[in-house]
């Protein structure tokens, strides 16, 4: 069975209370409600509405069949409306005109104790799957539409919080330049050399034991080693590209502070809810423990 399908399933009990307001009769009996055979059961499940039956369930209730207000019945009709907006019956394209074939389903599930054979036949039938299959469909594009739409929005609105701190990272790099010791490579990484190290250099292949603090440019730490009581250990071409780049400038025993631009380090996309801001730059100071060459 899909998972559609049984989003939908659990939406009619949820909605359940909508049946003692929208239909005159009383509730059939679990006898009543049994399905003679699942073709049978689909074309009434498929029927829409049509004629009084339509307009019955379009029609807002009658002043004397509305249930006092804060009454019991009146907060169940509470939960079942809006348990009907999350239930997914308008995702799947469901409107007003199902109300009747909706409740029904609906009445025949609060008679039975658990899913009937019968039922369970017919959502297993072609008839049923041919039925539901574009109107599932229908309700993943629309929800990746959806979707798509609202990462759009973010990382449009991520861009634009981070025009201040890049603004403000770009003055950051450019007052090195006052700074002798800062040298910088093509990528737009800045670096100084604190201790050289000894021995041969890591490449971007090669795993490494540090020790590092890393702080927003203002200050505000974000992340330390030191902090935790021991060094991690990285390969150098799984983390951000300045963070790598930069320890390949010091061998084991040296010690190097980083100046990554936003561009080298976690763009516009930093981890949500943590203390990088979008655009920022990053200054890392960095201790090489060990190299551990790669494959």
């Amino acid at each position: 069975m899909s998972k559609p399908i049984l989003i939908l399933l659990a939406a009619l009990l949820a909605a359940a209370a909508y049946v003692f307001y929208t239909k005159d009769a009383s509730a059939p009996s679990a006898d009543d409600a049994v399905v003679e055979t699942p073709a049978a059961e689909a074309a009434d499940a498929t029927e829409a509405a049509t004629g009084d039956e339509a307009e019955a369930a379009a029609e807002p209730l009658a002043a004397d069949t509305v249930p006092e207000e804060n009454s019991q019945a009146h907060l169940i009709e509470a939960f079942a409306y809006f348990s009907t907006f999350q239930s997914g019956y308008q995702a799947f394209g469901f409107g007003v005109d199902d109300a009747a074939a909706i409740t029904k389903g609906v009445t025949q599930a609060l008679a039975d104790a658990e899913p009937s054979e019968a039922m369970i036949a017919l959502i297993q039938s072609p008839e049923f799957q041919a039925f539901m299959q574009p109107r599932t469909e229908a309700a993943q594009a629309e929800a990746a539409a959806a979707q798509a739409e609202a990462q759009a929005t973010a990382e449009a609105a991520a861009a634009e919080a981070g025009k201040e701190n890049r603004a403000a990272g770009q003055a950051f790099i450019a007052a090195l330049q006052e700074d002798a010791g800062v040298q910088s490579t093509e990528s737009g990484l800045h670096y100084k050399i604190l201790e050289p190290g000894e021995g041969d250099l890591p490449a971007l292949t090669d795993t490494v034991l540090v020790h590092y603090k890393g702080t927003r440019i203002d200050g505000t730490p974000f992340d330390s080693s030191y902090d935790r009581g021991e060094p991690a250990t990285f390969p150098l071409n799984g983390v951000v590209p300045g963070f790598g780049e930069g320890l390949t400038k010091i061998a084991a025993g040296g010690k190097i502070i980083l100046y990554i631009p936003s561009e080298l380090g976690y763009g516009n996309t930093p981890r949500p809810g943590g203390p990088i801001q979008p655009g920022d730059t990053l200054v890392f100071e960095c201790e090489l423990l060990e190299i551990n060459p790669g494959s």
